[in-house]
């Protein structure tokens, strides 16, 4: 019997699946069969030729449903007095530099998706996007800063 691995909606691997879990993770995620997922993937291999590019992306991307990364961070008040994350580089939840993943807690979105949207905007761009990246790593805080930053003022 599988384990169902949930984290408030968030696209994980299943640490149960096949080559990865990444399938298992989507039919999980989406309340769809594993087998229509696999069959998908598999369609999508013989005929599209993007599955198997696709499938290493969500294998590097996706994180398994067992080993989130958790990150503490000092969070903020919005103007209407709601809880909000700073707009800060992420160190424990971060594929390359951060900024994807902080992103997605500020806005409180999918990190994988918002990774998944950044890699295909970099591919849709020919890569002019990458140097909007690396600007945004360039100006954003790490968390780590920015936590600093705020204990220093107490």
């Amino acid at each position: 019997m599988h384990q169902h691995y949930a984290h408030h909606g968030q696209l994980t691997r299943s640490p149960n699946g096949f080559l990865g879990g990444v399938c298992e993770g989507l039919a999980q995620r989406y309340d769809l069969p594993v087998g229509l997922i696999r069959l998908s993937w598999l369609i999508s291999v013989f005929f599209l030729g993007t599955g198997v590019l696709l499938y290493l992306l969500l294998w590097w991307i996706v994180p398994r449903a067992n080993a989130l990364p958790i990150e503490p961070s000092i969070w903020g008040r919005d103007e209407a007095g709601r809880p909000q994350a700073p707009l800060a580089r992420t160190q424990g939840d971060r594929m390359f530099l951060g900024v994807c993943g902080g992103m997605a807690r500020r806005w409180q979105l999918d990190p994988s998706l918002v990774r998944l949207g950044a890699v295909g905007l970099a591919i849709i761009s020919l890569g002019s996007s990458v140097l909007i990246y690396l600007l945004a790593a360039l100006v954003m805080p790490s968390s780590t800063e920015l936590a600093a930053d705020q204990v220093s003022r107490l």
